[in-house]
C-alpha cells in the first residue's frame, strides 16, 4: 500500500462519515419541523360565537404534550359571511398519555361583529350552524 493511499483513505471514511451524520441531522430537522408547523385544512364541528359576536370558537381536541402542531382557526370577512379555516396538526399519539392540559376549542377574533353574516366551512362550503 502507497504512502499517500494510507493517507487519503482515513480521510475519506471521515469524509463519509461526516456526510451519514449530516443526512442524519438533516432529515431529523425536517420530521420535526414538519410535527410542528404542518397543518391540514380539517372541517368544523361544533361552533359557538361569544356574547359581542367578535369570537368565534370552535371544538377541537389538542394535546399540547403529545405532540404535533397547535390548531390554528383563520376568518376572511365579507359583508355577507365569514369564512372559517381550520387548520390542525398531525396527530402523533392517541391516547395522549398527559393529557391534563387538553385544549378543547380555537378561537378566532373577528373585525367587526358577525351580525347576520353567514359562517362558511373553508373546508366544505357548507353554511355552520351555531351550537351545532
Amino acid at each position: 500500500m502507497s504512502a499517500h493511499r494510507k493517507r487519503v483513505e482515513p480521510m475519506l471514511w471521515i469524509a463519509g462519515a461526516v456526510v451519514v451524520v449530516a443526512v442524519a441531522v438533516t432529515a431529523w430537522w425536517r420530521w420535526d419541523d414538519r410535527m410542528h408547523h404542518d397543518r391540514k385544512v380539517s372541517g368544523i364541528g361544533k361552533v359557538w360565537v361569544s356574547g359581542d359576536g367578535r369570537t368565534v370558537s370552535v371544538a377541537e381536541g389538542w394535546f399540547p404534550h403529545c405532540g404535533g402542531a397547535r390548531p390554528q382557526l383563520a376568518a376572511q370577512e365579507s359583508p355577507a359571511s365569514v369564512v372559517l379555516t381550520l387548520r390542525t396538526g398531525m396527530v402523533f399519539k392517541a391516547p395522549c398519555e398527559d393529557e391534563r392540559d387538553r385544549v378543547d376549542h380555537v378561537d378566532v377574533r373577528l373585525h367587526a361583529p358577525l351580525g347576520g353574516r353567514r359562517l362558511i366551512d373553508a373546508a366544505t362550503g357548507d353554511e355552520l350552524t351555531l351550537g351545532r
